[in-house]
């Protein structure tokens, strides 16, 4: 069933495109040759006719992926099942060249985000040799939004980082980390962040048809792009909530957590994909520790401590590489891996996490196939609901719940739990070998 779920949401993708593809080539016959008399023009200012054709088409959109958003993302066919691997990493250090991201004075944001970029590669390459990283830019030249997806699907990555700092017009006080997938948050709290990553297309030639009918500064354009990306969200937010856990545990910086934002540069990618902000230019503090070389080491550091922690989920590998603040690589016992919470006493528990929906599904319902009636529902942090099975207290035995478990969902994930709170694995594993003492 997954499959043919799948299959439309491809051809309504499709038909989007040749639709919004079409409109953008009228729109430049008609300023050349006048406007049709019996075109839309006659209805609606010539300025708002791929946002009006886009709406029509992205509302029959919705209606149609809003049904089969669950299937898809629970339901897997058969051939998916196979072991999986993050063996590929897009890095995509974020603006570059002419556009220089948002400024502070003589700061630019670019070259903020291509040291991280840099240097985070080198800690993949050194501690995962067998890991290929690749730069969508490793100097300061400037890279399409549309061409930095592009290299990550030509080059069949496993996993996408956009790197980016923050800033607002809104006053200096707003500061901290943040961490998105695509996606639309319900409340439109993320638009401001995203309207200013992706106006940057402005300077690029033809982009309202490189981009099926995008316009820069229309809120309506964001609704075509919050659709994409369902295919990955699962496995995008558990990336995004490692990075904001290790931003946390590592940097002084306030956490203002993993969540939803229809950023152009994640739309194309075929791969899970986040987009980090390392903190706000726009805030003294945030911005002396981003600009400084040790602020920065430590940003890579904990940028590549979430690679790993996913690299392992995904995987389903026993250890995870940590390192801590010296640099110092240490495997799954690293105190890095700590929570920083007090849990004394909580049992631990080990979970098959099998996907995360935006709605609550009848643990009875089909979508969970063999699993059906035996999942545990837990609400998200980010929004939606989170699906388990298991419950074990055995790291082992969730590890073989978990190569069942990708039969029907090949994302399929071990978790743990210390009472209700949940806690990296490494942590449980140590925390449980230090009570057999």
């Amino acid at each position: 069933m997954s499959v043919y779920f799948k299959a439309c949401l491809f051809k309504i993708r499709q038909n989007f495109i040749i639709f919004a593809d079409e409109s953008a080539k009228t729109e430049k016959l008609n300023s050349v040759s006048g406007p049709d008399p019996f075109s839309p023009t006659k209805i609606v200012k010539k300025k708002h006719i791929l946002t009006f054709g886009a709406m029509k088409v992205s509302l029959y959109c919705y209606l149609l992926i809003t049904l089969c958003m669950p299937a898809m993302l629970c339901g897997q066919d058969d051939s998916s099942s196979r072991q999986a691997k993050v063996g590929k990493i897009v890095i995509d250090p974020g603006h570059g060249g002419r556009d220089p991201g948002t400024c502070f004075k003589n700061i630019q944001e670019k070259d903020i985000n291509l040291k991280v970029a840099l240097k985070l590669g080198e800690l993949i390459r050194k501690n995962y040799p067998e890991v290929e990283v690749i730069y969508t830019r490793s100097t300061d030249k400037e890279v399409e939004l549309g061409t930095r997806g592009d290299i990550a699907n030509k080059a069949g990555a496993d996993l996408f980082l956009s790197i980016h700092v923050n800033a607002t017009d809104q006053g200096a006080s707003a500061n901290g980390t943040q961490t998105f997938v695509m996606g639309n948050d319900k409340s439109n709290k993320n638009l401001e962040v995203a309207m200013k990553e992706n106006d940057v297309v402005s300077y690029e030639e033809d982009y309202t048809t490189k981009y099926q009918g995008y316009i820069p500064g229309s809120p309506e354009s964001y609704i075509i792009f919050s659709l994409m990306q369902f295919a990955y969200m699962d496995q995008s937010m558990m990336f995004a909530e490692a990075i904001q856990r290790h931003y946390t545990q590592n940097t002084p910086m306030k956490d203002r957590g993993a969540s939803h934002g229809p950023f152009l540069v994640l739309w194309r990618t075929a791969m899970p994909s986040v987009l980090t902000e390392m903190g706000f230019i726009t805030n003294e503090k945030d911005r002396k520790y981003i600009t400084s070389d040790a602020g920065q080491n430590v940003l890579a550091k904990s940028l590549f401590n979430a690679f790993s922690e996913y690299k392992s989920k995904v995987e389903g590998r026993a250890n995870v590489i940590l390192l801590k603040e010296d640099g110092e690589a240490t495997g799954s016992g690293a105190e890095g891996a700590s929570s920083g919470k007090s849990t004394v006493g909580k049992e631990i528990r080990f979970y098959v996490q099998l996907c995360t929906l935006s709605s609550r599904t009848d643990p009875k319902s089909n979508r969970f196939k063999s699993f059906r009636g035996k999942v545990i529902e837990k609400k998200a942090s980010a929004g939606g609901y989170k699906y388990f099975v298991g419950g074990v207290a055995s790291y082992d035995e969730a590890v073989r719940l978990q190569a069942q478990a990708r039969k029907d969902f090949k994302d399929a994930f071990v978790v743990a739990f210390e009472g209700d709170e949940q806690i990296p694995v490494a942590e449980a594993r140590r925390k449980q070998q230090a009570s057999k003492r």
